[in-house]
């Protein structure tokens, strides 16, 4: 990355956030309150809204033994995560709750911190404040293993209805379960051409692994990551914003959800995808961009990383590919499997799975009860190897009568997310 073509406070100051800007869009973008507005009222996806608080009376007469099992509590113009409250569960009794740091907070917790909101304890200039209350997201299966008792978040920078840079942000033990870079969280570079992760960085420094483990960051396929680039055009189409940052959070079953809308975006952003913004947002300073899928199409062009390439070549499959599936005393086949995104875990054929000597006491390790349209059954789990994509997977996978069927062996989203696979939709010829 090239000192010059790194985009620094001032000018980001000066002529992006001002020239581009208009106040209309940073009043909206300065309120968390109002974004939420402004995203119900275009029908854009987003955490429900629960309860605000504008007025102490509020905090005290507000019933909060109504509340989910799980709910975030928010000031409405705090900066970098400050006074933010993540709720994850319910607690022992009832009145309490356990905070995802595993604090159990009270009712009266929730007061008080709600108060300390309404004075301007966490606000930008300590004036006062609004708090409100909001739907908890919970973590995309894709993320687990890379998020510490918090919810990860995307980050896409629009310049002019194009695309040029995103980040995934990623909670540590350190960052107390928030996707905050200042208070330790790590950031992940993402290419926009194929939404694969590519370089990380903590405290500023470039990181391999997630800390404290072995899990690298670079390689992840984030998902739904085309439709967060046109969910994030849209908004600026909508919103009188020319530079500014959407943040979305994955919701495992309803997809993507719009968490904030940023018009004075950090700069962080470079470092974690080693590439200098003013170099980017010269190039397509005055390009015509005729609709949003056009301006998609110019981000991957102009902007997609030849890092990608690589993690590729090691971690793709097709959607029907070729298994070699291990039995006892050194049987093995090959044949076609099917991956299967709308199954969990990994199924095989209990002839096939009897043939290779895999139903034997010792190997199973559980059974389940599964119902579908041909009403209750039960089906064992068993201990399996395979190769897939020239690696050597150990699993646990269900064992069905797939009499019939094109195909006794399908791949589930476990073993998928598990050893970092990605997806070509056409079968392998």
């Amino acid at each position: 990355m090239k000192y010059s073509d790194i985009l620094g406070l001032n000018a980001r100051n000066h002529i992006f956030q001002a020239r581009y800007n208009r106040k209309s869009g940073k009043r909206i973008a300065n309120s968390k309150l109002k974004t939420k507005t402004f995203l119900r009222q275009h029908r854009l996806p987003h955490p429900r809204l629960l309860a605000v608080f504008d007025d102490y009376r509020k905090v005290l007469d507000f019933n909060w033994g109504k509340l989910p099992s799980a709910f975030v509590l928010k000031p409405d113009k705090s900066y970098g995560g400050e006074g933010i409250m993540i709720v994850t569960r319910g607690g022992k009794y009832a009145g309490e709750w356990k905070t995802n740091n595993g604090e159990t907070k009270t009712i009266k917790d929730f007061q008080l911190h709600t108060l300390d909101v309404l004075g301007g304890l966490y606000s930008v200039h300590n004036v006062p404040d609004i708090a409100y209350i909001e739907e908890y997201v919970p973590i995309h299966p894709v993320f687990k293993r890379y998020a510490y008792r918090g919810t990860p978040d995307v980050g896409v920078l629009v310049f002019q209805n194009i695309p040029v840079m995103a980040f995934l942000r990623l909670p540590t033990s350190e960052s107390k379960g928030k996707a905050n870079l200042h208070q330790g969280g790590v950031g992940v570079g993402i290419d926009l051409g194929t939404g694969i992760t590519t370089y990380a960085i903590h405290h500023d420094q470039y990181i391999t692994y997630y800390p404290g483990t072995k899990y690298k960051l670079r390689g992840i396929k984030i998902p739904y990551w085309d439709e967060m680039l046109k969910l994030a055009v849209a908004i600026q189409t909508k919103i009188r914003l020319g530079y500014m940052r959407v943040d979305f959070v994955l919701h495992p079953e309803k997809g993507p959800m719009i968490l904030e809308i940023n018009s004075k975006p950090g700069l962080s952003i470079q470092l974690a995808n080693r590439a200098g913004l003013r170099r980017r947002l010269e190039r397509v300073m005055d390009l015509e961009v005729r609709n949003a899928e056009h301006g998609i199409q110019i981000a991957k062009s102009l902007f997609a990383s030849s890092l990608i390439d690589k993690v590729q070549q090691r971690h793709i499959v097709h959607a029907i590919d070729e298994v070699v599936i291990l039995g006892t005393k050194g049987k093995r086949i090959r044949i076609r499997a099917k991956i299967d995104t709308g199954a969990w875990r990994s199924s095989v054929d209990r002839e096939l799975a009897e043939s290779l000597g895999l139903l034997t006491p010792e190997n199973i390790v559980g059974r389940e009860v599964y119902r579908s349209a041909l009403g209750k059954q039960e089906r064992d789990w068993i201990k399996i190897k395979f190769y897939l994509g020239g690696r050597k997977i150990t699993t646990v996978a269900s064992v069905a009568d797939r009499t019939g069927l094109n195909y006794r062996f399908l791949i589930g989203r476990l073993d998928l997310i598990k050893y970092g696979f990605l997806i070509d939709p056409r079968p392998k010829s």
